[in-house]
């Protein structure tokens, strides 16, 4: 009989000039994360240093896995199994109505509504790669996903844990997601962060996706560059402080407070997943009756 068990499923970093966050899978039982993290301890991943050609951003590749691209301040990169980690890869898109497969305007990656809510961004996002890509356009569906405060120039920003089914093969990811305000010309970027991996190795997955999470650096300026507007006003001047020690620290101190908060969250989301659906052994901070971890 399985029960949900008080697990730590999301740890979070921060990155000089960015936001960075390293997230477990939410995916298996009390015991399978302890033999998961036990190995980990014992058996640390092993990087190989990368910086992208660019100089713009740099990270660790574990060893058996290949960069597929870096520039602009974006590394990807693919594991022997299916696996895969990008990390601050930027899209640009035109406010208006979403159209699958389209281009939008003057260059932008697709055409979608400014006002959407965050979450349904991220998956016109992801069914957009999918379909350009020539590869079938999956489902997704929200594990949990939680809003992060952040500067108001950084727009919307929220941690997410997902599955797609329907697509090439049944997959999980989780990460994190930013979509900016509209600009002078209505374009808006979307950064998106996110590690994923077939179901099957998804617990596996996880010491390498966060050796390689915490070694992801951009060089000093990029995160001006990723979070400025796409179109420049002739007036306009990065935000003071963008990226900079006073702006962490704000950052810092608004997930502190939501940390709380999300892991309850994960508990909640991992007690739906693999709970046997009875309230009697769900705990009462997820809405059942069971004692609280």
């Amino acid at each position: 009989m399985r029960i949900c068990d008080a697990m730590k499923f999301l740890r979070v970093a921060a990155v000089p000039a960015i936001l960075t966050i390293i997230l477990i899978p939410a995916f298996v039982s009390g015991r399978a994360q302890e033999k998961a993290s036990a190995a980990a301890t014992t058996s640390p991943v092993q990087l190989e240093p990368y910086t992208a050609p660019d100089q713009s951003a740099s990270a660790g590749v574990p060893q058996g896995w290949k960069v597929t691209a870096a520039v602009g301040g974006a590394i990807a990169m693919s594991g022997p199994q299916g696996e895969s980690i990008t990390l601050g890869e930027l899209f640009v898109a035109h406010d208006g109505p979403f159209e699958l497969g389209q281009k939008g305007p003057g260059g932008a990656f697709m055409t979608m509504p400014s006002s959407a809510k965050l979450t349904d961004k991220l998956v016109m996002i992801l069914q957009q790669i999918a379909a350009l890509n020539g590869k079938p356009v999956g489902q997704v569906q929200f594990l949990y996903a939680v809003p992060l405060q952040v500067p108001g120039a950084m727009g919307q920003c929220g941690m997410f844990v997902a599955e797609s089914t329907g697509g090439a093969q049944p997959e999980k990811g989780m990460g994190m997601f930013c979509s900016l305000p509209d600009d002078s010309a209505q374009f808006f970027k979307s950064v998106l962060i996110i590690g994923s991996a077939p179901n099957a190795i998804a617990v596996q997955t996880v010491p390498a996706a966060e050796a390689v999470l915490k070694s992801y650096k951009l060089a000093p300026g990029w995160a001006q560059k990723l979070f400025s507007p796409y179109t420049t006003a002739p007036a306009w001047t990065a935000p003071p402080g963008l990226g900079g020690p006073d702006e962490t620290q704000m950052i810092l101190r608004a997930m502190a407070n939501n940390q709380r908060a999300m892991d309850t969250g994960f508990a909640c989301a991992d007690a739906n997943i693999i709970g046997n659906g009875s309230n009697w052994q769900t705990p009462r901070e997820c809405g059942g009756y069971a004692p609280n971890p």
